[in-house]
């Protein structure tokens, strides 16, 4: 049997190995250590993970609770504003309505301090008359056009100066004298507006017709050219004698328009 020692006779060992000692018990240690370290590294991650989510969603929390703050105080301040405003166009409706109110009440109270100015100057003019010779007169007579054809309106005063001014009494009566159909014809006037054809007279300082100083309404017939005006007053008693005056149809009728043109302005 050769000696076990001859087989090995002439190997050289390595310079460069080392002898390691084998010891399975240590290595599962070191993996199972390693395994521990992989799961706790694993669980601070998410342990820390964890609570940065829930540190940003109570953030977000929080501003979404203020934003909402936000919109119901916005809200509550546009309702305020709403009622502010609502407020103030009540009031600038009021203050409109009262100002064109003043208004319409000032135009209304020039417009009678006219009428009342022109009611003055006419009882002026019949008290205390330019001329100032006794007799009876025709004060004044207006002449318009009407709103249809051919038709017309009319007013008239009768007036008498004297020194008592009695009680005047006579009758009154009005002609329209022109052509139709290239003949002369006269028609009353009185007649033409649907009164009768001679008016009763009965004053001490002035009577109009009518009564109320409006006008009268007349209608002209088709094709009657109208060129004068007179004007007959028949005195039954007083002091006053009887007068007759005749006025041009067509320039006291324009002569009327500008005056009630002027009037109007």
């Amino acid at each position: 049997m050769p000696d076990p020692r001859s087989i090995f006779q002439g190997v050289k060992p390595p310079g460069n190995m080392k002898v390691v000692r084998h010891d399975p018990g240590r290595e599962r240690k070191i993996r199972l250590f390693v395994v521990l370290g992989v799961i706790l590294v694993t669980a601070v991650a998410y342990y820390l993970g964890g609570r940065i989510s829930d540190t940003e969603a109570a953030k977000l929390q929080r501003e979404n609770s203020e934003l909402k703050s936000q919109s119901k105080e916005l809200e509550r301040e546009k309702e305020k504003l709403k009622q502010k405003l609502v407020i103030l166009e009540r009031t600038s409706k009021v203050d409109r309505e009262a100002t064109n109110s003043v208004r319409t009440v000032i135009r209304n109270l020039e417009d009678e301090k006219a009428l009342l100015s022109k009611d003055l100057a006419f009882y002026k003019s019949i008290l205390a008359p330019e001329d100032s010779a006794d007799g009876i007169r025709l004060h004044a007579f207006d002449l318009l056009p009407g709103e249809e054809k051919n038709q017309y309106r009319f007013r008239m005063v009768v007036s008498q100066v004297a020194r008592d001014n009695p009680f005047l009494k006579g009758t009154l009566n009005v002609t329209v004298k022109g052509l139709k159909e290239d003949k002369k014809e006269s028609l009353s006037l009185l007649e033409l507006a649907g009164m009768e054809k001679s008016q009763a007279l009965g004053f001490r300082y002035f009577q109009s017709f009518p009564d109320n100083r409006d006008y009268i309404k007349l209608t002209l017939p088709d094709g009657f050219e109208p060129e004068k005006v007179m004007v007959s007053i028949k005195v039954k008693n007083g002091a006053a004698r009887s007068l007759t005056s005749v006025l041009n149809w067509q320039e006291e009728l324009e002569a009327d328009m500008k005056s009630e043109l002027t009037e109007s302005r």
